[in-house]
């Protein structure tokens, strides 16, 4: 019998209409080529590295979140799989963004675990729900995602070293896409800024507070009163008051520092 903690209800989460009207835009060619490159995956094996180095407690809280809805966990069902793939989630933000997207009409509890759960968790689940495959931060504005085999799941080590993968994956790349976006509002490229942005928001995490800065003081620059607005309201959300007060100075002072 599962006993974690647990959250009901739908989040109020913030959201960017340019996203809801187009959930995934082209990245630039460059952009692209960065991160197929060989430095920048052999960077972001550094980070792999560097996160397994750290260390994880095998009761550490909230380190994934299912989505339950009625009497059993969200999972999908894929004629290229046998059995039924589990959704699992780093964060309960990415959990509660791809409710949201996904299924926006089903009203899920959260229930956020620990590396030692998640073992016992998943067991359960194999024998008594026939969960074969675990999809771990599935990004409900794309159709491709990797999987894997639910019976790797057999120890917190193994738990902790899989989220390890994906997070370095999201770090690097949080990083490089913000790194592009800043060079090219630098340079004057502001829709080329806007959009990589916006990817990043959509595809790679929305709790970095600096792509929302960023985002923001484009708005400024396009007198786009909704778009900062909602840039805002995600700095509110993640409760980032300095980067809300930067944006107030760079209205009144016309100032933008990219």
């Amino acid at each position: 019998m599962l006993r974690w903690h647990s959250l009901t209800g739908k989040w109020s989460l913030p959201s960017y209409s340019l996203l809801r009207a187009v959930p995934t835009r082209c990245l630039p060619q460059e952009l692209v080529d960065r991160e197929t490159s060989t430095d920048y995956q052999e960077w972001r094996d550094r980070i792999e590295s560097d996160l397994d180095a750290q260390g994880c407690d095998e009761d550490e809280p909230n380190f994934l979140t299912l989505l339950k809805t009625g009497s059993g966990f969200l999972q999908l069902l894929l004629p290229q799989l046998e059995g039924g793939c589990l959704l699992a989630f780093s964060t309960s933000f990415r959990a509660a963004d791809y409710a949201r997207v996904a299924v926006p009409k089903q009203t899920f509890t959260y229930f956020c675990s620990s590396p030692k759960q998640v073992v016992i968790g998943v067991n359960e689940l194999r024998g008594h729900a026939g969960v074969r495959h675990i999809a771990l931060d599935r990004c409900p504005r794309c159709d491709v995602f990797t999987t894997i085999v639910a019976s790797n799941f057999d120890s917190s080590a193994k738990v902790i070293q899989m989220r390890n993968i994906f997070k370095a994956t999201e770090i690097a790349r949080c990083r490089l896409y913000w790194d592009y976006a800043r060079s090219k509002a630098r340079s004057g490229e502001l829709l080329c800024a806007r959009d990589v942005a916006l990817e990043l928001v959509g595809h790679v995490t929305a709790e970095d507070p600096r792509s929302h800065l960023l985002l923001g003081k484009l708005a400024i620059q396009f007198h786009d009163k909704r778009l900062l607005r909602e840039a805002k309201g995600f700095l509110a959300f993640l409760k980032q008051d300095w980067a809300i007060e930067e944006l107030k100075n760079a209205e009144k002072t016309k100032v933008l520092e990219f």
